[in-house]
């Protein structure tokens, strides 16, 4: 046992370092993977020289270049967590080598976990780009590089050659390496009792660092403001996050205050206190950390990510356990109920919030879209669904292009039998990582009819969409439904989302005048929901059951008699009780609006 323990105090800092490594691979692998995927998305990293020269020609790009291809494992969340662990880990043991060459020792390794702690927090904004993590270690790899350059003339000569290249490549956060090297040699030369040393040395370096950016605003064609606080830093181009620019000077001294932090030699009671102000500000920053975290968004990226790879029963086993209440998750809900052939017998079993919840009115926005895009193309409307692709990758803020749209533009294409411009999505697609087999697959089968025919999603849509043109209205979704189905009375989710979408009204006359259609779709007992509003409809006009014209289910019958018994009561009580006993239903949904949407 004391075996163990000596080994573990020997060590103690690799163990600890690794334990960061383990916390944030199950932090991003359990609690937040959804958020790696989301990233991964909207990127499209090319295996081409073109692609390679378009992005290492601006102010930091290799680093956005790097960021792209690490970005591109996001795809699998577990792999995105790898990675997202080593980058901290790096950055951690990067901070702990300078504080090192300042003289920190072993009693302070502690310290170095604060500032990469902070960093996670910050990491939590999914608009955050990984090029800005890979700046940062780019940045404390030069100022490691410096401090390991010997002779005068040798550091003057690294100074001036990589101060530009560093900018060149990582774009401001050269302004770290920068920071950190003003303090370096100040405190240096104070030590040598040579000051006006420091500050002629602090006065080169500084105005080296500044002239860099503003000397790109001669070639690089972005405002001056970007060049100097990042182009790839953050997916809005017009944002600046104080915290991004904040982490510069953080970690730039971070190293030179654990070294003063070292010199210090403070009695046991000191000693003591210094080291609960350690473990009480990593705490603070775990926990504000935490606050940044926005469960609600992980939500809807889960939930989009699910229908993404059409993993509809995860989609109804997420809500089985929490409830979505948000319209994208109830969106993504209700495709899968209806892809698993459950939506007209479960969907007011779940919370619905009106339309929103069915099909969300689009907005000009670069994820909102998304999962109305992917009811579009699973119903047959693919032209649509085409739209929303190529309208959501022309808004992603930074410019990027989008994996899952070029891929969505490559099916929707070949559905269409527009072949050659289906070909110039999948050339693109073949330059990647994890789209290519996809895409030679698919471009296997381009031209060739009866293979597209066979496939069993693009040759169903083929038989589902629309042959004649029309004009699309998102305030005539129910008639384009009807066409819809009119044209292909097989396509059973055409029907079901027109039954929805007036149902989703309340509008009781219009679900009368199209529940008829649904004979053709060859259901072998009326749906649960439709049996509940023809029962309603049937009672409120006879009074009782006799002479229905429906086949309904006997424990239906049973439970509308019953339900309109504590509807009339009007009391407290009875109304709680409804809540609880139908509160599943389409009765509940239909006579109590106010209800639900508290």
């Amino acid at each position: 046992m004391m075996k163990a323990i000596n080994l573990l105090h020997n060590y103690r800092k690799g163990v600890a370092t690794l334990t960061l490594g383990v916390a944030a691979l199950l932090f991003w692998g359990l609690c937040y993977p959804a958020h790696l995927t989301f990233q991964e998305q909207f990127q499209l990293f090319l295996w081409d020289a073109d692609y390679w020269w378009s992005i290492w020609r601006t102010p930091g790009g290799v680093a956005d270049y790097l960021a792209e291809f690490l970005t591109q494992w996001f795809l699998f969340s577990w792999m995105g967590a790898v990675v997202m662990a080593l980058l901290l880990m790096t950055i951690q043991r990067l901070i702990w080598a300078l504080a090192q060459e300042m003289g920190a020792t072993d009693r302070d390794y502690g310290w170095t976990f604060l500032p990469v702690l902070l960093l996670g927090g910050y990491l939590l904004d999914e608009s955050v780009m990984l090029a800005y993590v890979v700046a940062l270690i780019m940045a404390l790899l030069a100022a490691l590089s410096y401090v390991n350059t010997e002779g005068k003339w040798h550091r003057t000569a690294f100074v001036v050659l990589v101060t530009p290249s560093l900018y060149w490549m990582t774009g401001p956060a050269h302004f770290l390496f920068a920071g950190w090297l003003v303090v370096y040699e100040m405190v240096r030369n104070v030590r040598r009792r040579d000051l006006w040393s420091g500050i002629g040395i602090a006065w080169g370096v500084g105005l080296l660092a500044v002239s860099v950016p503003m000397l790109a605003v001669l070639f690089a064609h972005y405002p001056a403001y970007r060049l100097l606080c990042g182009v790839d830093y953050y997916r809005y181009p017009e944002v600046v996050p104080w915290m991004q620019l904040a982490f510069w000077p953080l970690i730039a001294l971070w190293p030179h205050l654990m070294g003063w932090l070292a010199r210090w030699q403070p009695k046991k009671r000191a000693l003591n206190l210094l080291r609960m102000t350690e473990c009480l500000l990593l705490l603070a920053a775990l926990g504000w950390s935490a606050t940044r975290m926005d469960m609600e968004k992980e939500e809807v990226m889960q939930y989009d990510y699910l229908v993404r790879n059409r993993q509809w029963r995860r989609v109804i086993a997420m809500a089985d356990e929490k409830r979505p209440k948000s319209p994208l998750s109830v969106t993504c809900l209700n495709l899968a109920l209806a892809k698993s052939g459950q939506m007209p017998e479960r969907m007011f079993t779940y919370y619905q919030n009106g339309l929103e919840g069915l099909l969300p009115t689009f907005v000009r926005d670069y994820f909102t879209p998304l999962p109305l895009g992917e009811v579009f193309y699973h119903i047959g409307m693919v032209n649509s669904a085409q739209r929303i692709a190529f309208e959501t990758m022309e808004a992603i803020p930074n410019y990027k292009k989008s994996a899952r749209a070029v891929k969505r533009l490559a099916e929707t294409n070949l559905i269409n039998g527009q072949y050659e411009v289906a070909a110039k999505y999948l050339r693109m697609l073949k330059k990647t990582l994890f789209y290519d087999r996809w895409a030679e697959q698919a471009e296997e089968a381009m031209g060739d009819e009866a293979k597209i025919n066979a496939h069993a999603e693009w040759g169903w849509l083929r038989q589902v969409r629309y042959t004649d043109d029309y004009l699309f209205s998102e305030d005539e979704l129910a008639d384009m439904f009807g066409l819809l189905f009119t044209h292909n009375p097989k396509n059973r989710l055409a029907y079901e989302y027109l039954m929805a979408y007036v149902m989703e009204q309340r509008d009781v006359d219009r679900f009368m005048r199209y529940y008829p259609l649904g004979s053709k779709v060859g259901y072998k007992a009326i749906p649960r929901h439709y049996q509940e509003l023809l029962a309603l409809v049937w009672t409120q006009q006879h009074g009782t059951f006799e002479g229905m014209p429906w086949s309904l289910s006997p424990l239906v019958m049973q439970e509308m008699s019953d339900f309109a018994r504590l509807h009339m009561a009007k009391t407290p009580e009875a109304k709680a009780t409804l809540q609880t006993k139908y509160g599943a239903t389409y009765w509940y949904y239909l006579m109590y609006p106010e209800t639900l949407s508290n």
